[in-house]
């Protein structure tokens, strides 16, 4: 009888582990399916997007919509001269530069000004402030104090982005149950410990949406500052292009911009949100 129940119960096992290897093998299968339709259709949307584009170049001017085929010619005559990667190295600096110090001064801060309503007290104007000034009265301002420099495209950023990254993260704060960190407090938890195992973890996704929504103000503060103030990058490229009245070297700077978003996305991004949220997934 011992013998017969080992032998059923590990019959038991055999089946539920095929069970779970099939149920494996199809989840694997349909992620792939998931992923190789949704390359498709990303595909597909490129696709459309540049026959659109085809189509309305032969009805409008060179001079309002070239062709696709000329903004390639004129990107590789850009390339060739070798100044193109001088240029995107230079306004990728600008950029991350004052990215990383709105999301270094912005998180600490956002969670002080949600946490404390007296820091929220002190510093509403402030943020009222920042958040209503115009770029253009920024760009004044720090050409006046800071000249022509990188530095001024930088702080011309960072003050534009500041309000619509930590506005994000002070609701992300508030928005955590009360009763949750006083329940902390009661069983003795440090502020530390509230930190790191309520707050950050409730913060995450206020992150991440502020994170995406920051950068891509901070590409058009940082290419507006660069166009205005006459310095290195991007944006000075297509100010001399549109003195010029060269459409097709507007066009194809413009379109490096959008690979260089698209790049950041999925390669800077989204492997950043998998792994802040790792914790929200159930293991396989």
């Amino acid at each position: 009888m011992l013998e017969k129940a080992e032998l059923t119960e590990s019959s038991a096992e055999t089946g539920s582990a095929q069970r779970g290897g099939v149920w494996g093998r199809r989840r694997a299968a349909g992620a792939l399916w998931r992923l190789g339709t949704r390359v498709a259709l990303f595909a597909a949307s490129i696709a459309i997007l540049v026959v659109l584009w085809v189509v309305g170049s032969r009805h409008f001017s060179p001079l309002i919509l070239p062709g696709p085929t000329s903004v390639w010619h004129r990107f590789l005559g850009d390339w060739r001269s070798g100044f193109v990667t001088s240029d995107i190295f230079a306004t990728v600096e600008h950029l991350f530069i004052a990215y990383g110090i709105t999301v270094l001064l912005g998180v600490p801060i956002g969670i002080l000004i949600g946490r404390y309503w007296v820091v929220e007290d002190l510093t509403r104007a402030y943020l009222i402030f920042i958040q209503t000034i115009p770029t253009i009265v920024l760009i004044v301002l720090v050409l006046i104090f800071l000249g022509s420099t990188p530095t001024g495209v930088e702080a011309v950023t960072v003050a534009s982005c500041f309000t619509y990254f930590t506005l994000n993260i002070i609701q992300g704060t508030k928005s955590i149950d009360r009763d949750l960190i006083e329940m902390a407090h009661t069983y003795g938890a440090s502020e530390f410990s509230i930190m790191r195992s309520i707050i950050f973890p409730s913060v995450i996704p206020f992150f991440l949406a502020a994170g995406r929504v920051t950068i891509g103000v901070a590409w058009q503060v940082t290419l507006f500052g660069e166009y205005l103030m006459g310095v290195k990058g991007i944006g000075f490229q297509i100010q001399s292009y549109i003195g010029l009245s060269q459409t097709a070297n507007v066009y194809s700077w413009g379109i490096i911009v959008v690979l260089l978003t698209i790049l950041f996305e999925y390669g800077l991004f989204r492997p950043i949100e998998w792994t802040l949220t790792r914790h929200t997934r159930r293991a396989t």
